[in-house]
C-alpha cells in the first residue's frame, strides 16, 4: 500500500509473574488484568473498530494483540507517571515493571473509556527498507509487457533468484513483495506488521516477514541483494480461481516509470522519463499528488467531488461507507456482498453500478461497479489529506490511462 511502509518486529521478552497494582482507571486497570492472565477476551470490550496499535491500521489490532499478550506480560508493578487532554481524548503515560526493569508505555483513551492506541510494542523495532533508490535498481528507458487479466488484476511474468513465475502488479502496493509460502525468511527472522495495507479493497494480508533476495528481475527491471517482504497470499491465489502466485510488485519498482495501462491489448507500458514520448495526444491530463505512494485525484459523481486514490490493484471501485446513503436511489443492479479485510473479519458491504462518474470534472466513465465499505484504515496518518474511495478496475479500464509517476500526471487516452 514506498516510504510509507513501515514494518515493526514484535520481539518482547517473557517475564516474571506478579500481579501489578490498580491505577483507578478502569481501561488500564482492565489491561494489566489481560496482559497478566494473557486473556484478549477481558480487553475485548475496551477496543473498538478503531483502535491501533503504534502505527499499525486498525485491522491489524486482533491478531497482533493475540501473539502480544503472551509475549508481553505478565506485569509486576505499575504507576501512572502522567495523563494529558488530547481533544476530547486523554493520553495516559504509565511506567511498567517487568522482570525489574521498569518502561514507559502511553495509551490513548476515548471519554467512553475505550482505547484508540495501545503503545505497547515498543521494545524492539526492526525496519526493512522499501524504498529503492534509482542506483539500487537496473532500469530500461521502456518497456512493453503482455499481461494476463484474470477478475480485474493484472498478471504478468518475473523471476527470483531463478524461479521464473507469476506475480499481480498493483500499484496499489507499496513495494515488491513476495508469497511466504515459496520464500522462507533468515532464520532468526520474526514476524511483523506492515503500516497499510498492500491491497486496494478486499486482499487479505496476515503475517508479514521478509527474505534475503540474491537477484530479482521483471522484463529488465533487477536488483541484487536486497532484503524484500513477505506475506501470505493464499487468499488472493484462491480469488484467483488457486493461480499460484510468486508476489506482487508494487509502487517501489514503478516510481520511476509513466506506467500504462492498456487492458485492451492485454499489455502493459512503462516509460523512464528520458524515452521517446508517446505520440497520440490525450483526452485528459490530470495532475495528481502522491498520497504516501498512492496517485489521488478528484472524480465528481452528479457534482460531488470525491477525492479518489488509484489503485490497479483493485478489482472494484471503492467509496467510503458513509456515502452509500447518498447513492441508494442513483445505483444499479444494487446488492449486498462480503468482503473479508487484512482482520479475515467478513464484512456485509453494498454494491452497485454508479451511472456516471467524471475525472478531473469533465471525462465521463459509465457503469462504475463501486463497494461501499468502510476505509478509516486508509486516514489514519497525520499530517494526511483524507481520501473517500479507491479507483479501481472499473475506471482504469475504460480508457488507455497512464499513471506518470515521474511528472504526477494521470493521462487518459483513447484505444
Amino acid at each position: 500500500m514506498k516510504a510509507f511502509l513501515l514494518l515493526v518486529l514484535l520481539s518482547l521478552g517473557s517475564l516474571g509473574s506478579c500481579l501489578a497494582q490498580q491505577l483507578a482507571v478502569k481501561p488500564l486497570d482492565q489491561l494489566i488484568a489481560a496482559i497478566n492472565s494473557n486473556s484478549l477476551e477481558l480487553l475485548q470490550p475496551y477496543l473498538t473498530e478503531n483502535t491501533r496499535i503504534g502505527t499499525l491500521p486498525a485491522v491489524y489490532t486482533p491478531q497482533v494483540l493475540a501473539k502480544l499478550l503472551p509475549q508481553f506480560g505478565p506485569v509486576e508493578g505499575v504507576r501512572l507517571v502522567r495523563q494529558e487532554k488530547e481533544g476530547v481524548n486523554t493520553r495516559y503515560v504509565c511506567a511498567m515493571t517487568r522482570k525489574g526493569n521498569e518502561k514507559e508505555y502511553d495509551f490513548l483513551v476515548t471519554p467512553e473509556g475505550k482505547f484508540l492506541e495501545l503503545n505497547l510494542a515498543q521494545a524492539s523495532v526492526k525496519k526493512v527498507g522499501t524504498s529503492f533508490s534509482p542506483q539500487d535498481l537496473t532500469l530500461p528507458p521502456s518497456l512493453d509487457v503482455p499481461v494476463r487479466l484474470v477478475k480485474g488484476l493484472i498478471l504478468v511474468e518475473a523471476e527470483v533468484d531463478g524461479r521464473r513465475g507469476t506475480f499481480i502488479l498493483d500499484s496499489g502496493a507499496p513495494a515488491l513483495m513476495l508469497n511466504q509460502r515459496e520464500f522462507s525468511a533468515p532464520a532468526n527472522a520474526q514476524s511483523m506488521a506492515t503500516a497499510d495495507t498492500p491491497k486496494g479493497v478486499n486482499g487479505t494480508v496476515n503475517n508479514l516477514s521478509f527474505c534475503n533476495v540474491k537477484q530479482f528481475n521483471w522484463m529488465g527491471i533487477s536488483f541484487h541483494d536486497k532484503e524484500v517482504v513477505t506475506l501470505d497470499l493464499a487468499a488472493i491465489e484462491k480469488q484467483l480461481d488457486n493461480t499460484p502466485l510468486l508476489g506482487l510488485i508494487g509502487y517501489n519498482l514503478l516510481s520511476q516509470y509513466a506506467l500504462t495501462l492498456d487492458y485492451h491489448a492485454a499489455r502493459v507500458l512503462l516509460r523512464r522519463p528520458e524515452a521517446t514520448p508517446v505520440a497520440a495526444a490525450p483526452l485528459l491530463t490530470l495532475p495528481f499528488k502522491l498520497r504516501g505512494h498512492l496517485p489521488v485525484v478528484e472524480v465528481t459523481v452528479d457534482g460531488q467531488p470525491y477525492q479518489l486514490a488509484v489503485d490497479c490493484g483493485a478489482q472494484t471501485n471503492l467509496l467510503d461507507a458513509q456515502f452509500a446513503p447518498a447513492f441508494a436511489k442513483k445505483l444499479r443492479k444494487r446488492t449486498k456482498e462480503t468482503l473479508r479485510g487484512g482482520d479475515n473479519t467478513p464484512r456485509t458491504v453494498v454494491s452497485g453500478q454508479i451511472p456516471e462518474m467524471r475525472l478531473g470534472g469533465s471525462l465521463a466513465f459509465h457503469h462504475q461497479q463501486t463497494v461501499f465499505s468502510d476505509i478509516s484504515h486508509l486516514n489514519q496518518k497525520p499530517g494526511q489529506a483524507n481520501v473517500q474511495g479507491i479507483a479501481g478496475y472499473p475506471l482504469l479500464s475504460q480508457y488507455r490511462t497512464t499513471i506518470d509517476y515521474v511528472n504526477s500526471q494521470l493521462l487518459v487516452s483513447n484505444w
